[in-house]
């Protein structure tokens, strides 16, 4: 019963879920910029401040810089729609013709009209026409929930920023005594395994819209930024993006009467989404949770089929931190491992370069989002609500 109870409150007020998940995104991507500004001893909630107004200036400068390219190419869209139109039905009557069907007649002038003249469709339009009503509650709902993270997100993930040493201590204090070392352990490696999956999602998308971009203008193709920045927006959903632009850089090419150039969006699009897989993500993602494509595919469906896009969004991080959870309870409790066995066996750290290990390598008072060492201190000790941990 109070599941459901749960459940009915939680639809009620699914506008808030959204801005949540953007703002615990904030929240892993710019934790460690705070901590940098706390080490020179700047106050956590300037700190928090700051990393906001300096990320919001990059995407600010981003946005300026490709802005023009990108409406110049949306406009060069929309005054091409009609040639593109022509060209769809012109593809269609030359496959047509290959399986010797003849559609010249489905797409007149007079079957257009005598089609709408059909009771039965003039009723399956009515439908829709009224049905819009219904929809336009759905398009109102999405503009607020857009609203809501633009505004809300940043403003919460600041809050949860400086609250974020109090949030852990009382979360702390809500375990028994007996199973606090246990919970800070795991929380610990939960938060690590996140952070890394956040911050390395959004440098490696960053990483293929980048490099999609550059290889759809060396084959000089159309809309190539627009093709590059879906692609990468789109692997912010592991699997998607490069199949995405893959496919519209090749139907973009097909439609220009270019077909080699379509193999050659196709073969970049795939060299991309290999050298993604096999080097950007693996250097880029250091602390990764063990999941096979089948369980992130199942994930993405069954997130998105409960929660639409906050679902598909949250499916791969919320599926990571369940595997960590449950294979640590597993592994012992039922299979008699140590705490650092069970990680080992479900976390897949990958050392970087000694180069560059030597740049990244952190300072000894360093600590991370969640950090193992510090939460246990806080099971421990008795720290004060308002002390800089």
């Amino acid at each position: 019963m109070l599941g459901w109870v749960f459940l009915f409150i939680g639809e009620a007020i699914r506008v808030i879920w959204l801005p949540l998940a953007f703002a615990a995104g904030l929240v892993f991507l710019l934790e460690p910029a705070v901590r940098m500004f706390e080490r020179v001893h700047i106050p956590r909630p300037l700190g928090a401040i700051l990393a906001m107004l300096v990320l919001l200036a990059i995407v600010v400068a981003v946005g300026a810089l490709v802005w023009p390219t990108v409406q110049e190419q949306g406009e060069e869209f929309i005054q091409q729609l009609p040639d593109l139109y022509v060209s769809v039905v012109d593809w269609l009557r030359e496959f047509a013709v290959t399986l010797g069907l003849n559609i010249d007649e489905f797409l007149s002038q007079q079957a257009i009209e005598e089609w709408l003249r059909d009771p039965a469709n003039q009723e399956t339009i009515q439908e829709l026409l009224f049905g819009f009503g219904a929809g336009a509650g759905v398009v109102l709902r999405g503009v607020a929930e857009t609203i809501a993270v633009l505004v809300l997100a940043p403003v919460l993930a600041i809050y949860l920023l400086i609250d974020l040493n109090r949030f852990k201590k009382n979360s702390l204090e809500l375990t028994p005594p007996r199973h606090r070392k246990e919970v800070a352990y795991v929380s610990g490696e939960v938060g690590t395994a996140l952070g890394s999956f956040v911050r390395g999602q959004l440098l490696v998308s960053l990483i293929v819209g980048i490099a999609s971009s550059i290889g759809m203008w060396a084959i000089d193709l159309p809309f190539w930024l627009l093709i590059g920045i879906i692609s990468g927006f789109l692997n912010l959903i592991p699997f998607v993006g490069p199949v995405v632009g893959g496919a519209l850089a090749a139907l973009v090419a097909l439609l220009d009467s270019n077909p080699w150039q379509a193999v050659w969006a196709v073969a970049i699009m795939i060299g991309v989404q290999q050298l993604d897989n096999h080097l950007i993500t693996p250097m880029i993602q250091r602390a990764r949770v063990n999941l096979s494509p089948l369980v992130i595919v199942l994930a993405l469906i069954v997130g998105g089929t409960l929660a639409g896009l906050l679902g598909v969004l949250v499916a791969i991080p919320a599926t990571a931190a369940t595997r960590i959870v449950v294979g640590h309870l597993w592994r012992t409790r039922i299979l008699g491992q140590s705490w650092e066995e069970a990680t080992e066996a479900m976390i897949e750290v990958t050392e970087p370069p000694e180069r560059l290990a030597r740049i990244s390598r952190r300072s000894h008072d360093q600590t991370r989002l969640f950090d193992t060492q510090e939460i246990e201190r806080l099971a421990d000790e008795d720290v004060p609500e308002d002390e800089t941990v």
